[in-house]
Parts: structure tokens; sequence; C-alpha cells
């Protein structure tokens, strides 16, 4: 492995378990969890809100209509949508460790609102991040490429110097194209993933 100055990590599957997303709403509602979810995917809706194009309330509103909700209007569907996650301490040790001797940033495909809240209630690290690139804030997504451009240009590194550590193989890909070292950051093994990057790193 090349020296390493600068260290991206993904947020969702890496520092935090997403795997119940919906889950307070669609039980709060009474909605069927699979047809929420259909929904979601529903028009290519995650992508575009993915991109900023459109916000958790657009989906929200949306729900409301398709599901005939009574009393929805006020309901604080991106709270509840955070709420839904759950941090992965260990990582979140590893993270402050890594941060006294690297710099580190986030790269993630997330939604308008989420990131300062995010933040706030303990679900990601609170520490002085060197860069944060979010889709909605570009416009791209992971795995595509233009995001690890704009990435590699934030780090103020060259891309060989920049290791990603993220849950999905095909965004490690292309981020190995473009020159950068990958870690994928297996979630059935959390612990020997976590090992694994502090025998390497620290």
């Amino acid at each position: 492995m090349k020296p390493i100055k600068f260290i991206y990590f993904d947020i969702g599957g890496v520092l935090n378990d997403w795997s119940d997303y919906f889950k307070d709403a669609t039980k709060k509602f009474n909605i069927p969890y699979d047809e929420f979810k259909k929904l979601w995917l529903k028009d290519d809706f995650a992508d575009d809100m993915t991109r900023g194009k459109i916000t958790p309330f657009d989906l929200w509103k949306e729900a409301i209509e398709k599901f005939n909700l009574i009393n929805a209007d006020d309901f604080n569907f991106l709270e509840s949508w955070i709420g839904d996650y759950r941090p992965r301490k260990q990582v979140h040790e590893l993270v402050y460790k890594l941060s006294k001797k690297y710099r580190i940033g986030l790269l993630s495909n997330l939604y308008k609102g989420m990131m300062p809240r995010l933040i706030e209630i303990g679900i990601v690290p609170d520490i002085n991040y060197s860069s944060i690139v979010l889709s909605y804030e570009t416009g791209f997504r992971k795995p595509e490429k233009e995001i690890y451009e704009i990435a590699t240009k934030e780090s103020g590194v060259k891309p060989e110097e920049i290791l990603l550590i993220d849950d999905r193989k095909d965004i490690l890909e292309v981020a190995k194209k473009i020159g950068w070292q990958t870690f994928w950051f297996d979630e059935e093994k959390i612990k020997k993933s976590v090992h694994e990057l502090s025998r390497t790193l620290l």
C-alpha cells in the first residue's frame, strides 16, 4: 500500500446501519413497507433525491397522496428517516483515532437536509472534516466518475494518496480506476473490517 494522506469514508453502510430505513414512518401510518419502498424506487425517485433535484419532503408528499394518509402533512418525515439510522460505534471510534493521523473526508450519496442532523445526533462522527462531498450538492452520485474527480480536487492530494472506505464494490471499482486506494467494508463482518483498517492505518 502506498502512503495515504487522505481517507474518505462512506456514510450509509459504513458509519451507520441504514437497514431499517422507513420503518418508523411506515409503522406509524400503517403503510405496507414493501409498497413504500416501491414508491421510493418508482420513476427514479431515489436517483433524483440523491442528485438534489427533489427533497425527502417531496417523497413524503407523494406518499400522502398514494396511501391516502390522514394527519400526515405536519409529520417530520426527514427526522423520522434519520431516526431509523443506527451509528456504528466501532467505526466511529476508528474515525476519531484516524483523524489524529490523517486528513478525513466524507464521500456519500445523500439527501438534502440530512448532513447537519446526522452529525448533531451522533450518526456521523463529529470531527473537523477536511472535505465533505455529497451527491445532492454536486449533482453527481457514486459510482459516477465526476464525483470522484470533485472529491480528488477537494482533497488537495494526489489520487494515489487517497483511500476510500465503502461497503459497495461497484463504487470502489471506479475509485480504483482513477487511481485511488480502496477498502471494502464488509457489513457482515464489522469487527473484522475495523480490525483490518486499524492494523493497516494506525
